[in-house]
């Protein structure tokens, strides 16, 4: 997908989003003009719809699936690495992945970043409180990866299967 998921409807970002039949998202500084310009941030439970299997459909349309940690290795590996893959997957780079750099949520903290850098999920858990997210930020040519917490709000894109 070459642009962020934007499905659901908005909660303010004090709120847990929650398993309640109802797809919730956050946008970022609680405006809806940044979900429609760069898509919704999304709490990893929410987006893998409360099951931890790596590469399910998720919130993702149905023929998609939110990308697992081969997935994003994959992307990486046609830039030599994440070394210097964020160069040409961010809007300015040449690549069409087109991040915007449009911040991040973390929860009980506020929003952060926008403009400065973007936080994407993996499919990937890391255990019962985390799972894999990777990040590019305004700066630096490389994109980051570690295990973040699930209750963070981070923008997701969606792999054809």
């Amino acid at each position: 997908m070459a642009a962020n998921l934007n499905y659901g409807t908005q909660i303010s970002g004090n709120q847990h989003q929650r398993e309640n039949c109802i797809v919730d998202k956050y946008c970022y500084n609680e405006l809806i003009t940044n979900c429609e310009q760069r898509g919704a941030l999304y709490q990893w439970d929410e987006l893998m719809q409360y099951e931890e299997s790596e590469g399910l459909q998720g919130l993702c349309p149905p023929g998609w699936h939110v990308p697992s940690e081969a997935d994003w290795n994959t992307l990486f590996a046609n830039w030599v690495n994440n070394a210097f893959a964020g160069a040409p997957l961010k809007y300015s780079g040449y690549s069409g992945f087109n991040a915007f750099l449009s911040g991040t949520g973390f929860f009980n903290w506020g929003w952060y970043f926008q403009a400065f850098s973007t936080f994407f999920w993996s499919s990937t858990s890391h255990g019962p409180y985390k799972a894999w997210a990777h990040a590019m930020n305004d700066f630096d040519f490389s994109i980051s990866y570690y295990p973040s917490y699930r209750a963070n709000a981070f923008s997701v894109r969606c792999l054809r299967d």
